[in-house]
C-alpha cells in the first residue's frame, strides 16, 4: 500500500490539491493530477484559467496556499537546488540577452551547469544543442536580430542546455507562423524521444494538444476534465461519417430513417452525429455494409469549446 507521500515509479511530477488565491480572487482550487515519465502532457485553458500559476508554483517562483508538489519524488519545500537541475522551462517572453549572440547567451547558461557535466567541457555541451536545434548556420548572430521562429528554437536550446529530465512549455509556440512552428515541433519529438524527456506544455493550439499523450483543460482554477486526446474527442466532440460506397440496404436505412441526420453532396452521404461515441457505434454495427467510407471522429478544438462552455466534470 501506497503512504500519502509515495509514488508509482513512472509518475515524474505529483500535484495534489494544489490552491492559490490573489485577494479575493481564488486562482487555483484544489488542482491534483500527475505526469508520467516521458509523457508530453497537456496542460489547457482559457486566458487566467490558472495554468502559468501552476507553472510558476512548481518551478517554485510562486508560493502556493494550500497543497503539496513533488518532482522525482522530491517536496519542491526541501529540495529546491536538486529540482532546478532536473528542469528545464521556456516561458512565454524570452529571457535571453538580445545583446549576446545564440551561442554567448547558451555558454552563460551551460557555465551555471559546468559541475554537473561529467567532464564534459562547456564549450562541447553547447556546440552539440546548437546542433541539435539546427542553430548552426546564426549561433554568431545577436539573439535580438533572429527570427521568432530562430529566437524559440533558441529559449529551447537554453532550457535544455543542461540535459534536464523535465521541459516545462509555457505557450512555446504563440506567434510563430506555421512553418516555425512544425520545426520548432519536429525538433523538439526528437529530442523527446532520444533524451527519454518529460515535457509539460500549456497551449492554445489544439493540434499541439492532440499530440498529448493526456491532457488536461482547466476553467478558473478547476481542473474540468483529464484523459487522452482520443478518449475526449469521443465523449466531447460530434463526429461525421462519409460514405461513398455502401450496399443498397444500408442506403435505404439511411434514407428512410427519421434518426439519422444526413445530406448528399456529389453522390456522397454525409452523416452527422452528435458524438464520436455515436458514429463509432454506427460504423462498427454497419462495417460489413460500408465498401468504401471516411470516419472523422472531431477535433480537439471541438472537444476545448465543449467542455469549456459547458463545465464538465
Amino acid at each position: 500500500m501506497k503512504t500519502q507521500d509515495s509514488f508509482d515509479n513512472d509518475e515524474i511530477i505529483v500535484i495534489k490539491d494544489l490552491q492559490k488565491s490573489f485577494k479575493k480572487n481564488k486562482a487555483l482550487k484544489g488542482v491534483s493530477f500527475s505526469v508520467k515519465r516521458g509523457e508530453l502532457f497537456g496542460y489547457l485553458g482559457l486566458n487566467g484559467a490558472g495554468k502559468t500559476v501552476t507553472l510558476n508554483i512548481i518551478l517554485g517562483l510562486l508560493k502556493r496556499d494550500k497543497g503539496q508538489v513533488f518532482i522525482n519524488g522530491l517536496s519542491i519545500d526541501k529540495n529546491q537546488l536538486d529540482i532546478r537541475n532536473q528542469v528545464g522551462i521556456v516561458f512565454q517572453e524570452s529571457i535571453l540577452d538580445p545583446e549576446l549572440s545564440i551561442r554567448e547567451n547558451l555558454m552563460v547558461r551551460a557555465t551555471l551547469y559546468k559541475d554537473y557535466m561529467q567532464g564534459e567541457s562547456v564549450a562541447s555541451v553547447v556546440d552539440k544543442i546548437i546542433n541539435e536545434f539546427q542553430l548552426n548556420d546564426f549561433a554568431s548572430h545577436r539573439y535580438g536580430t533572429l527570427s521568432g521562429g530562430q529566437k524559440r528554437r533558441a529559449d529551447i536550446a537554453r532550457a535544455l542546455v543542461h540535459s534536464p529530465n523535465i521541459l516545462f512549455l509555457d505557450e512555446p509556440t504563440t506567434g510563430l507562423d506555421p512553418n516555425s512552428r512544425k520545426l520548432v515541433w519536429q525538433i523538439l519529438k526528437k529530442i523527446q524521444k532520444t533524451r527519454k524527456l518529460t515535457i509539460m506544455l500549456t497551449t492554445h493550439y489544439m493540434e499541439e494538444a492532440d499530440d498529448c499523450s493526456r491532457v488536461i483543460i482547466l476553467e478558473k482554477g478547476q481542473k474540468l476534465v483529464e484523459d487522452t486526446p482520443a478518449a475526449l474527442k469521443v465523449k466531447y466532440s460530434s463526429s461525421i461519417l462519409r460514405i461513398y460506397q455502401m450496399t443498397d440496404k444500408l442506403k435505404e436505412l439511411i434514407t428512410q430513417s427519421k434518426n439519422i441526420n444526413y445530406e448528399v453532396e456529389n453522390g456522397i452521404y454525409i452523416i452527422r452525429f452528435d458524438s464520436a461515441a455515436q458514429g463509432h457505434e454506427f460504423v462498427t454495427r454497419n462495417i460489413a455494409q460500408l465498401k468504401d467510407f471516411e470516419f472523422n471522429k472531431g477535433t480537439m478544438d471541438e472537444v476545448f469549446l465543449n467542455v469549456t462552455q459547458k463545465g464538465h466534470k
